[in-house]
């Protein structure tokens, strides 16, 4: 079984902050957590075991941060004891994608949408064994010129390629610009000789 879950934020276009995209993810990594906690019963000790590689090493405190808040004990220094439920946490899909850039009015700022995934699974070793795949999606609208400062340079799987700015866009403006200045022009002169 999977679990996927879509998640939705406000757009650029309100006033609120647009949360950074390591934020985003310490969002999703929260979520699989819970989810994850959701099969342990209270009063059991957790022992953890990490499998994120190099690149997502990062998550193991938000994980948990998660549990703890959710009121699971954690033991670390009783791994193989009997009282203990085995949790491995695997997180192998970290990524960032933005769609096409567009305006949304004819002059405005250039836009695009947001696309942070997260996935991975979790195996949680108690009388019964528990397998689950997870997916966790965060989808929001976000202003081209603030990517820069969303994207973490730190954390690479926080930063991915922008699509190119639209040429039919920018090749129009600068058209319909001087258009309007030379009828502009041309009405001035026209009404005023009358």
């Amino acid at each position: 079984m999977v679990l996927t879950t879509p998640l939705f934020s406000q757009t650029a276009a309100s006033k609120e902050k647009v949360k950074p995209n390591l934020e985003v993810f310490y969002s999703l990594v929260d979520s699989a957590a819970n989810a994850a906690g959701s099969y342990i019963p209270n009063e059991k000790n957790i022992a953890i075991n990490f499998d994120f590689g190099n690149t997502y090493s990062v998550f193991g405190n938000q994980i948990i941060k998660a549990l703890t808040d959710m009121g699971k004990n954690i033991k670390f220094n009783s791994p193989g004891s009997d009282s203990a439920i085995s949790i491995n946490f695997v997180i192998d899909r970290a990524q960032v994608n933005y769609g096409a850039i567009y305006r949304k009015v004819l002059f405005g700022d250039y836009y695009t949408s947001r696309a942070i995934s997260l996935g991975g699974n979790f195996v949680i070793m108690q009388p019964k064994v528990i397998m689950k795949n997870f997916t966790y999606n965060y989808i929001d609208t976000v202003e081209v010129k603030d990517i820069r400062e969303l994207e973490n340079p730190s954390f690479p799987f926080t930063q991915s390629q922008l699509p190119a700015e639209p040429f039919f866009s920018s090749a129009y403006e600068p058209i319909i610009a001087v258009g309007a200045a030379a009828l502009t022009v041309i009405l001035f002169y026209t009404v005023r000789s009358k």
